[in-house]
């Protein structure tokens, strides 16, 4: 074991060398962030400028908790004893400290506090912000520009919409026209979300030019004015005295199913000329199923009453067959086309609000960024001043950074490995280190693909650099770490055994123990099965809250300690009908837990009571939002006096029978007191301001008194979202609900449990970088999946809105989808190794089924 952790050790510091470039693949649990912390480290003590470390990290968190890991190891060298200094110096592979670098390792820590500007450790679109700042002109945006958050985005993008539906051009009002009929309001709206989300381009003048020429010149999908003419001599084909012997003895057989397909022939056989256009489906029903020839045409009866029937079902099949190909990849063009159209207006409206209110998004920051650097006439300018203040540059969770991202990043990095760009410190003798990049990445751990991410962009990188490295004679290294100092030796047996001969897990280096014979636990519970009284999923969620409730405070843990609530961390695949079952199934069980990680806060009760408010605010006369207010807890009426109030009132309103109360005693006169009383407050405070007065004025009391103080956090980001509105120049009520509404609200929960002792129950996406003692996978059964309308050519290179299931598929969308399956099979597999790796001591896999059959191990 000494051995293992030695070579461990080596690699590390083989990886943390200042003087190399290095590529480091590092399996999960392998202690990247301390490599990446001695890598900054090194560097410093070698002589490396403070301001000229950049370390890009994936995420806000994960720069903050290596910046203090950083200034706590610094702080901790400038006191602690010599020998411990020496030590740590030593297990970061400097091998024998001299004199000076335990001097230097003692004042780096007052030297870091005198520099402001370094070492830099920030996300790769805070580097990107503070670019954008240093070079406004240059870049073309305003000097004062914001990065607009979540919830101005989402309302952004509603105003967008909005705009370019109430004036649409002849051209976008047909493709508004071809998306409304193809499905209905509701799945529209869902599609083109998904494809704005999705597709590239869209900024583009040429963006329509090119895909029209996509399926013009390599599909050869165009529309033609000579269709009824090609459909016709296509027909003209079919033998019709042949098909007609077939629907006789079909509508003969007996069997209910052959004398409907024989039926529907007859009725496409006694049409002429276009009729027979028009009632081809009759005929496609007939030979077709699902959009596939049907592969069962007769039985033996019918092949001896007409032995060729097989044959001459199969003759028309092979006729039709191009048609409907041909038609669904019509089909595919125009509605693909209508998209691109769409969301080429949307994305020209929405940059349009944003530079009218000086706002930038993720995405902004990204492109600006990129052409910065690339195309505009200061390119150079820019690019030299930036290449003389990088030194060095560390990139985290190099398998979860985009493809736009990693072209950034290569801007600045391809200059460190081209000539005199590769060690400019030296002739100045400032410092004897080439200029270096560092990256730390886990193919296996790449599973935000839905954000852009693509593990084999990681790996051609690392490639392509590892090449410009050699031409230069620079010392490349791709260093592997396999050392877990997180999971027991049960739960990496478990991935060593399963993970390996999955489809997408690339590479795969066996997992070494650190923890050998420290104990820990694998369990893998029975699928669970509904019955006549309960479903699946409850009986799961119970079951599960049962077992949690009695190993806490019973069960020990490997190093003895027994296990608390907080020990416990619950990953599912995806938030829906069971993540909340699952919530309340251990409330009910008096768990303590910590609810879900992530609170939409338009499907919180109070919070739908706020909103019915303001629209009673914004239309008195709207009697079902005031009937849904007065029976919140805001004013608590019962059934029987709003059945009275609104009963016999004719054409009155509720609102003004209840205005017909004023100043009364009793319930009624209180209610219509209050309600006049926000409603004069409505007239002149801001939206913030109106909604505070509400919670002052008893709202947030009386929500607590029917909810619990629960509600406290929802109602507080509810007020915080109305005064961010108020920042960002919004001043409607109106616009305001519909933004919440549209958007709504998403509030993220920091679920790092440190101090608290709660379970945890979050989807594996969220669980990325976090562990737990136990962790539990609960619905580790692949779903069957809803069908994707929107997906990207097998190249990428666009995004098609796939034709209905029942036409035949042509090659193309066969290829598309054929490559999606495969990326989500891939993407899955890497996600139950996320999930497996983050536990410590104890791993529990189980599963629960629909009485549609046993689904398969997701990730298997």
């Amino acid at each position: 074991m000494n051995e293992m952790i030695a070579r461990a050790s080596a690699a590390q510091a083989k990886a943390s060398d200042p003087a190399a470039s290095v590529f480091v693949s590092a399996n999960a649990g392998t202690g990247k962030t301390k490599l990446l912390t001695d890598r900054v480290l090194r560097l410093l003590l070698s002589g490396a400028p403070a301001d000229g470390i950049l370390c890009v990290t994936y995420t806000r968190a994960a720069a903050a908790e290596m910046r203090n890991r950083i200034f706590k190891r610094l702080a901790n060298w400038a006191t602690i004893p010599a020998k411990a200094l020496g030590e740590d110096l030593e297990n970061m592979g400097i091998v024998t400290p001299s004199q000076d670098i335990r001097r230097r390792a003692r004042s780096l820590f007052a030297e870091i506090l005198d520099n402001d500007d370094g070492p830099r450790v920030e996300t790769v679109h805070s580097f990107c912000q503070s670019i954008l700042r240093r070079f406004p002109i240059e870049a073309g945006v305003a000097p004062h520009v914001q990065l607009a958050d979540d919830d101005e985005q989402s309302r952004l993008k509603a105003m967008a919409r909005t705009n370019i539906l109430y004036h649409p051009s002849p051209e976008l009002a047909a493709s508004v026209l071809l998306i409304a009929e193809a499905v209905s309001e509701g799945r529209a709206d869902e599609i083109v979300n998904d494809f704005i989300n999705r597709a590239d381009g869209l900024e583009s003048p040429d963006c329509l030019a090119r895909i029209e020429s996509h399926f013009r010149d390599d599909l050869d999908v165009v529309s033609t004015d000579n269709e009824r003419d090609v459909l016709l001599a296509r027909l003209d084909l079919i033998q019709d005295e042949k098909l007609r012997s077939v629907s006789a003895a079909l509508q003969a057989s007996g069997s209910k199913t052959q004398i409907d397909r024989g039926a529907k022939m007859d009725v496409w056989l006694a049409q002429t000329g276009d009729d027979r256009i028009a009632k081809l489906s009759f005929l496609v029903d007939a030979l077709f199923s699902a959009g596939k020839a049907r592969k069962i045409l007769s039985n033996a009866d019918l092949r001896e009453t007409v032995p060729q029937i097989d044959m001459i079902q199969k003759q028309v099949i092979e006729i039709i067959k191009p048609l409907l190909s041909g038609q669904a990849a019509q089909i595919c063009r125009d509605r693909t086309m209508a998209l691109y159209r769409f969301g080429m207006a949307f994305n020209q409206e929405y940059s349009r609000l944003k530079t009218q209110r000086g706002l930038l998004d993720y995405n902004d920051l990204i492109i600006r960024t990129n052409s910065l650097l690339a195309a505009s006439e200061a390119a150079q300018w820019v690019a030299w001043k930036l290449d003389n203040g990088i030194q060095h540059l560390l990139i985290d969770e190099a398998q979860d950074t985009s493809p736009a991202q990693w072209k950034l990043l290569r801007r600045l990095v391809d200059e460190f490995f081209d000539g005199e760009g590769a060690n400019p410190y030296i002739a100045s003798g400032a410092t004897s280190l080439p200029r270096t990049m560092f990256a730390v990445g886990d193919f296996k751990q790449s599973i935000y693909s839905f954000q852009g991410a693509d593990p084999l962009v990681m790996n051609q990188n690392r490639s392509e650099l590892s090449n410009r490295a050699k031409a230069i004679q620079a010392d490349f290294r791709d260093v592997p770490l396999s050392m877990s100092f997180r999971s027991a030796s049960p739960i990496l047996d478990l991935v060593n055994k399963t993970i390996p001969d999955l489809g997408g897990i690339d590479d795969f280096t066996i997992h070494e123990m650190a923890r050998s014979g420290a104990g820990g636990f694998v369990e893998l519970w029975p699928v669970v099965r509904g019955n006549d009284d309960f479903g699946a999923e409850i009986i799961a969620a119970n079951q599960l809250a049962r077992r949690v409730k009695s190993w806490i405070g019973n069960r020990r843990l490997p190093m003895g300690n027994l296990v608390g609530a907080g020990d416990i961390l619950i990953l599912l695949r995806k938030r829906g009908r069971f993540f909340e079952l699952l919530l309340s199934a251990l409330q009910i069980a008096n768990v303590q837990v910590a609810g879900a990680d992530r609170m939409q806060l338009a499907e919180q009760i109070e919070i739908q009571d706020l909103l019915a408010l303001g629209d009673v605010m914004h239309l008195a006369d709207d009697d079902l939002q005031l009937a849904a207010v007065l029976k919140s807890p805001l004013f608590g009426m019962s059934e029987d006096q709003l059945y009275k109030l609104a009963y016999d009132r004719g054409k009155a309103s509720l609102m003004s029978r209840l205005m017909a109360h004023r100043g009364a005693d009793g319930d009624l006169g209180k209610m219509a007191d209050q309600l006049a009383r926000w409603q004069s407050h409505a007239e002149y405070e801001s939206v913030f301001g109106f909604f505070s007065f509400v919670l002052v004025d008893g709202g947030r009391q009386k929500f607590r008194d029917r909810l619990g103080r629960a509600v406290d956090e929802s109602l507080d980001h509810f007020l915080n979202l109305a005064q961010n509105f108020a920042l960002g120049g919004g001043v409607s009520l109106l616009e305001f609900l519909t933004s919440i509404r549209s958007s709504g609200g998403e509030v993220k929960r920091d679920m790092d449990a440190s101090g608290t002792d709660e379970v945890r129950i979050m989807t594996i996406h969220g669980a990325k970088g976090l562990e737990a003692p136990i962790v539990i996978l609960p619905d580790m059964l692949a779903s069957r999946g809803k069908s994707e309308p929107v997906l990207p050519a097998a190249d990428g290179s666009v995004h098609y809105w796939l034709p209905p299931s029942d036409l035949a598929r042509p090659a193309f969308v066969e290829q598309a989808r054929e490559a999606a399956a495969t990326l989500r099979t891939e993407e899955s597999n890497r996600l139950l190794y996320v999930a497996m790796t983050r536990a410590r001591d104890g791993l529990v896999i189980g599963g629960w089924e629909k009485p549609h059959g046993v689904r398969r191990l997701d990730g298997s």
